[in-house]
């Protein structure tokens, strides 16, 4: 999947509003990875429950197309980090 395919689905399935909610959703996933006392598996749901949230705030409602959104914004966010990360790491590999 190239970044024009998954900015094409992001664009798809989310409203424009609710791309700041995953950006915001990947830089606080990077300090619950930082923080020593939230384990690993952890991650995913706080950063689902903090999208749901994020994303009733910034569409100003509190209902299931809106919920939705913020599940799928963690869903994006998550799906990021794990490109970037893969894909560092197959990088460093390959250096090797």
């Amino acid at each position: 999947m190239s970044e024009t395919d998954l900015l094409n689905v992001v664009q798809q399935f989310l409203h424009d509003q609710t791309l700041i909610v995953a950006v915001a959703l990947l830089v606080i996933g990077v300090f619950l990875k930082k923080t020593p006392g939230v384990a690993d598996w952890l991650i995913p749901w706080i950063l689902t429950g903090c999208g749901i949230g994020l994303a009733w705030g910034v569409l100003g409602a509190i209902d299931v197309q809106t919920t939705i959104q913020g599940i799928l914004t963690a869903a994006v966010a998550s799906l990021v980090h794990q490109l970037w990360k893969q894909t560092a790491e197959k990088r460093k590999d390959n250096v090797s």
